[in-house]
């Protein structure tokens, strides 16, 4: 991109109705499935996970893949990760990508030089994982599996802890598949992990611990679709469910803020289950990109919300996987399941803005 676009940090929500999304680019199918996309630090590269083991890296100012990383096996990778950057870092340790994998493996990749510099994960033949995180600090990675979190030490990757999941009714735990988690991102609770899967229950994890401390029931989470806002304090969960699929909830209370309605007043029909949820990354998170199925037409869509209202909608789009660039890029990506990703970037309604890479 030839200039910086509107900063989201110097928006108040009384000014996100005057904000409104421009096309970027539509890459080429990279896969059968857009499982995962993920913007690095910088918003130069989106890294997107497919459903044949493809992770493919693309260059944002171009809009074309720029590398592509193979698991070997074939085995669909379910989510990317960048790992956290400090601003000392060297530039042989930047540019890590961690991926997760159904046959039980994460594998960490240098993205410019194509390199596997490790892969790693459980053991036992059925472990398949399926979502992962890095900490704050970036110290430590976690990988959600069948009922266990399995998280690792980022400069051994040695396990540290085996979180063991249980029935969700009378232990805690999950006792279903973990298709999300996130790790709290303020640098005073390292110790603090949530995450959520197909047993409609929200788990809260003290590292210290070993085990989950508490619990929300009731969100249906079937793919990336639980996020924390950037200052830890709000919680959104994606539920793949006709009634109140996206929901916002006080992290400290565990108690639900609000229930954003998919559509108008009035309009129902038809449903739009999720499949993704996600926060920008302003402090606040003042916006919300969503999407998933919808049951009756046998397509999709996705929303963009910012202030309890609707900025953008794209139909006939099946999105499985959301991403926001940071707040001074205005750049957010859409993974769908026809395998494309869709970019986007949310400026001033009085902003034509620079040109942008065209699909």
């Amino acid at each position: 991109f030839e200039q910086p676009f509107e900063d989201l940090n110097s928006f108040s929500g009384a000014m996100a109705s005057k904000l409104k999304l421009t096309p970027g680019f539509v890459t080429d199918a990279f896969d059968t499935e857009a499982f995962s996309v993920r913007f690095n630090a910088d918003d130069n590269f989106l890294a997107a996970a497919g459903s044949h083991g493809t992770v493919s890296i693309f260059n944002v100012a171009t809009g074309q893949e720029a590398y592509r990383l193979k698991n070997g096996a074939g085995h669909p990778t379910k989510q990317v990760c960048w790992r956290p950057e400090k601003d000392s870092a060297s530039v042989s340790t930047r540019g890590i990508l961690v991926a997760a994998s159904t046959d039980g493996r994460l594998r960490q990749w240098h993205v410019t030089s194509r390199r596997c510099l490790e892969e790693f994960g459980p053991e036992g033949e059925d472990k398949q994982l399926f979502c992962v995180d890095y900490s704050h600090d970036g110290t430590r990675l976690a990988a959600g599996a069948t009922r266990e979190i399995f998280v690792y030490d980022e400069e051994t990757k040695k396990q540290v802890l085996c979180l063991q999941g249980g029935d969700s009714q009378t232990t805690p735990g999950h006792s279903s598949r973990i298709l999300a988690l996130r790790f709290q991102q303020t640098s005073d609770e390292p110790w603090s992990l949530i995450s959520g899967g197909w047993d409609n229950s929200v788990q809260f994890w003290d590292l210290r611990a070993g085990h989950a401390v508490r619990a929300i029931f009731g969100p249906h989470i079937c793919g990336d679709a639980l996020d924390l806002s950037k200052d830890g304090k709000r919680l959104l969960t994606g539920s793949w469910r006709d009634k109140d699929p996206i929901e916002i909830w006080d992290v400290g209370q565990g108690e639900r803020l609000e229930a954003m309605p998919w559509r108008s007043q009035g309009l129902n029909e038809p449903a739009c289950q999720m499949y993704t949820a996600r926060f920008s990354k302003d402090p606040e998170g003042s916006f919300i990109a969503a999407g998933g199925s919808c049951a009756n037409d046998g397509g999709g869509e996705a929303k963009v919300f910012g202030s309890g209202s609707c900025l953008g909608t794209m139909v006939r789009f099946t999105c499985l996987s959301a991403d926001f660039g940071s707040p001074n890029s205005g750049l957010l990506a859409m993974g769908g399941l026809d395998g494309r990703i869709r970019v986007m970037r949310m400026v001033g309604a009085a902003s034509e803005g620079p040109k942008t890479a065209q699909g």
